[in-house]
C-alpha cells in the first residue's frame, strides 16, 4: 500500500517518517520524498491513527 505525504523535502524528513512508522509497528518497503510504501494494507483503525499524528 502506498501513502502519499505532503511537504517532505529532505532526507531528514525520510528519517523522521521512518522512525515514526517503526514506533507504530508499520513495516515499510520503501520510503522516498512524498511517498511511503507499506508491506501490508492498513486497517481503518491504523488509517485513523496516521491521520491523528
Amino acid at each position: 500500500m502506498k501513502i502519499y505525504i505532503k511537504n517532505m523535502v529532505c532526507n531528514r524528513c525520510i528519517m523522521v517518517v521512518k522512525n515514526e512508522l517503526e514506533k507504530l509497528c508499520f513495516q515499510t518497503l520503501n520510503i522516498s520524498l512524498g511517498e511511503v510504501e507499506l508491506k501490508n494494507d492498513l486497517t481503518e483503525i491504523e488509517k485513523l491513527t496516521l491521520t491523528i499524528i
